[in-house]
């Protein structure tokens, strides 16, 4: 090649370059946000918002302790304007929650976070979208999207709970033989949240070919105990324990009585209380679905701040399906005595 072509074949190379630099530049002052634009800081995101969580958790429930921590967080946070109802009478109290959720609407909030732990709190979530308050739903979805669709939430953020049940089953299906019977304990007779992770556990079952009885229970931990221990001495032939919430951690008491070892019959549990905790350590119970409360009072807030400030969508959050097993547990445990996870 002589050195007027190389000459030319530079010059070409270092237009392209020029241009490529210059088309760049061009593009990235078309969409760089303009220099007088001053972005507020994540503290500011949520000052002078509203957002009032109305839950369904009584006073000592622990799950809703951890749940109120991260909603707390999430407004010191983004500093916003935050009020959370809990029932006083107790968890799960139907006419407290919609006297709550009542006088949350009255107040009009810019976001109204709440559960749909009961059909009946529906007309009342419905009742504030129509009012223009965005609704989000946390922990306990809607059982049907014509339901969620008339409750006119923006989204759901928590655990999927029919997949949980799946996925719960599932995992602890590998303890146990096909074509056997298995006995589930129901803590929330009634209740939406129970009847979708019963049906995502019996799917399974049906699938492994079991059999299976429901005991209809509660969250009184001596009242689980004595009614597993009725039902195991009743049925010797059971191969496995299905809790749809924490009260099946009670078998650690339980079973010594009964004269079963650990792991003799396996056990799975949702949540991760320090006696789920304790359970799954001594080998009592296999595993536990953990959803991750903190999360579920914390990004709801965020989501709320940004749907106020930048009128975004709500989005959905899958909260988890977090299978926690012995060595998980293990190294999650100054977690759970932190109050971090639950």
């Amino acid at each position: 090649m002589d050195k007027t072509r190389r000459n030319f074949i530079a010059g070409l190379a270092g237009l392209g370059a020029a241009a490529a630099v210059g088309w760049g530049l061009a593009g990235y002052s078309l969409t760089r946000p303009p220099s007088s634009a001053k972005l507020p800081s994540i503290a500011q995101i949520g000052k002078g918002v509203k957002i009032i969580f109305n839950g369904h958790w009584g006073p000592t429930n622990v799950f809703g302790n951890v749940v109120e921590r991260g909603f707390d967080n999430g407004c010191e946070l983004v500093n916003a304007d935050c009020i959370m109802y809990r029932p006083q009478n107790g968890s799960s109290d139907v006419a407290e929650i919609i006297s709550n959720l009542q006088t949350a609407i009255n107040q009009h909030p810019d976001v109204l976070i709440a559960t749909d732990i009961y059909t009946s709190v529906q007309p009342y979530l419905h009742q504030a979208s129509q009012e223009g308050i965005p609704v989000i739903l946390v922990n306990v979805d809607a059982p049907t999207q014509q339901d969620f669709e008339y409750t006119g939430a923006i989204s759901y953020i928590g655990q999927n709970l029919v997949k949980a049940g799946d996925t719960q089953t599932q995992a602890l299906s590998k303890y146990f033989p096909s074509n056997s019977h298995v006995v589930i304990i129901n803590e929330g007779p009634g209740e939406v949240w129970a009847e979708q992770r019963i049906q995502g556990e019996t799917e399974v079952l049906k699938e492994y070919g079991c059999t299976w009885d429901i005991i209809e229970s509660s969250f009184t931990l001596s009242q689980v105990e004595s009614q597993i221990t009725a039902y195991l001495e009743a049925n010797p032939d059971t191969k496995a324990v299905i809790s749809n919430g924490y009260g099946g951690a009670v078998v650690m008491d339980a079973f010594p009585k009964l004269g079963i070892k650990p792991g003799q019959i396996p056990v799975a549990v949702f949540d991760i209380t320090p006696q789920v905790l304790q359970a799954i350590l001594d080998g009592y119970v296999q595993l536990t679905i953990d959803q991750q409360p903190y999360l579920q009072g914390f990004l709801p807030v965020i989501q709320g701040a940004f749907v106020v400030k930048y009128d975004f969508t709500g989005w959905n959050v899958n909260a988890g399906n977090y299978v926690l097993t012995k060595e998980i547990a293990q190294k999650v445990e100054p977690l759970v005595n932190e109050g971090i996870f639950y």
